[in-house]
């Protein structure tokens, strides 16, 4: 009997110690859900500064991502490194047409954004997260998570973990997002498009370091295509309302092109599936950042209401988060306040102004769009949009449209 109750306690002993060590070993001062740019530029920089960060992503990497793949001037230059090595084509040019109509050619006198796969692209960040010594858990999605006091127990398809605080870095359906927004959608805007690889290099010739941009088709949206080294990302987005006919004027233009664009014949035969996606635009009153927990990039609905971009917002947002963060974990405070005011500066005022740009402008585009073609301050002024060098503040107060 003496035995077995030394058995027993054994037993039990080697029990506790075993969930201890686990819990020990699934502790970490920030996990982040998600390894796409944001969260994997913010688990880069906090493993930089030595804080024990964990990122969780449900999908295995590289991966393929739906997306044009272009990087704003600005973007590049709060990048915690460099690039180089992985952008496809400089872009200094832009074609303008209407349904493949009225076409125009304008070219700045710098560099205005860059092309990258976006799947190379995600997995260089990724790899730079893990060489700084963030631990990433590939296929491992977050299903839920509780704030119990002093911590946040996360819980995915595999495991328990605790951390002080958790970052939902999860995109457009993010799970942090929707846990606490459980009444308020992300606004979205629908995307469609093909990655088509290039036969006639005659062709890529003709984008080597400009794109496309032709508007009318879609409502209140646009077409665009980006070019890369061997391949060019054609798509159009617009309203989610409007889904059917974006994809609809996508396979119109496709079959058009580009024929009817340089009048003359290509050997240009679509081969890819057409693929959709969302881009989260920030509504009214979306949650931003709680005890505890906070959410950047799509999660949060960092999309620009005009031009669909969101790489920029991003990054932005992870510098954001890194900064308040660290200063949450030196005064003990989890509720982000700094977080909350700085993203309203420096994100969201450009998100409402781009809203009401995109209302301007496609209330009457062909207007608008004769502007551009016609006038060469207007367009240096949205190709200084695009770099950076100007926001959507500097245009709404030049024109008066409206009081900030």
């Amino acid at each position: 009997m003496k035995h077995n109750k030394f058995y027993l306690l054994c037993f039990i002993y080697l029990y506790i110690n075993k969930i201890l060590l686990s819990m020990k070993n699934n502790n970490y001062d920030v996990i982040i859900s998600g390894a796409g740019p944001s969260g994997a530029i913010l688990g880069y920089l906090l493993a930089n500064k030595g804080i024990n960060t964990l990122i969780l992503e449900k999908e295995s990497f590289p991966r393929y991502k739906v997306c044009a793949g272009g990087i704003q001037w600005k973007a590049l230059k709060i990048l915690p490194f460099n690039i180089d090595s992985i952008i496809e084509k400089k872009i200094s040019g832009i074609y303008f047409s209407r349904k493949l109509k009225d076409v125009f050619y304008k070219k700045y006198h710098d560099d205005l954004i860059y092309t990258v796969d976006r799947q190379k692209f995600d997995n260089f960040i990724v790899k730079n997260a893990i060489k700084s010594g963030c631990s990433i858990n590939f296929k491992e999605k977050v299903l839920n998570f509780e704030i119990e006091n002093s911590i946040v127990k996360v819980n995915t398809n595999e495991n328990t973990y605790f951390s002080k605080i958790l970052v939902g870095a999860d995109g457009a359906e993010s799970i942090v997002f929707k846990k606490l927004n459980s009444n308020i959608r992300l606004q979205k805007i629908i995307g469609y498009e093909i990655e088509e690889p290039i036969t006639d290099f005659s062709l890529i010739n003709d984008f080597n370091d400009n794109i496309l941009l032709d508007f009318t088709g879609v409502k209140k949206g646009y077409l665009w295509i980006f070019p890369k080294r061997e391949y060019l990302s054609i798509g159009d987005g617009g309203p989610v309302k409007d889904a059917l006919n974006i994809k609809r004027y996508l396979v119109w233009f496709l079959k058009n092109f580009p024929d009817a664009f340089f009048k003359k014949n290509f050997n240009f035969e679509i081969k890819s599936k057409i693929k959709a996606h969302f881009i989260p635009v920030r509504g009214k009153n979306n949650f931003l950042n709680g005890y505890r927990v906070i959410v950047i990039g799509d999660a949060a609905g960092f999309g620009d209401g005009f031009t669909g971009e969101g790489l920029h917002n991003a990054f932005l947002s992870s510098n954001i988060a890194f900064e308040s963060i660290v200063n949450a974990l030196n005064k003990n405070d989890y509720y982000f306040i700094d977080y909350f005011n700085n993203i309203n500066d420096k994100i969201i005022k450009n998100i409402n102004l781009s809203l009401i740009i995109s209302k301007i402008f496609f209330s009457s585009p062909s207007f608008y769009y004769k502007l551009i073609k016609n006038n060469d301050n207007l367009f240096n002024s949205c190709a200084k949009i695009l770099r950076g060098e100007k926001t959507y503040s500097d245009v709404v107060n030049k024109l008066k449209l409206i009081k900030i």
